[in-house]
């Protein structure tokens, strides 16, 4: 729910920023892999007996490209959604998720 509530208040900052030049966008991302992974898969080896691969596989798994998106992935997303050569680009949700359907709905 927060994330359609962030979405539609995206899409009302458009409408009224929009004839002014500035766009609004968000980006919905997916599991993502961070400094606090690590540790987190680390901490769920631990709990699951598991190795830290499979971990990452089993999280890997539900995602289309099987493997988590890296920080720097939705870094660029953000760079270019807010260059000149996103303009046509306003009160849009993109997902980043890797091809996770539900990352919009998380």
């Amino acid at each position: 729910m927060r994330n359609l509530a962030l979405t539609h208040f995206t899409k009302t900052l458009s409408n009224e920023l929009g004839p002014h030049g500035i766009t609004v966008n968000i980006i919905h991302p997916g599991a993502t892999r961070t400094e606090r992974t690590g540790p987190m898969q680390k901490s769920q080896a631990r709990e699951q007996d598991l190795t830290i691969e499979e971990v990452e596989r089993k999280a890997a798994a539900g995602i289309d490209i099987r493997r988590l998106v890296e920080s720097e992935e939705i870094a660029y997303l953000a760079t270019f959604l807010a260059s000149p050569k996103a303009s046509a680009i306003t009160g849009e949700a993109i997902a980043a998720g890797g091809g996770v359907g539900s990352a919009v709905f998380q």
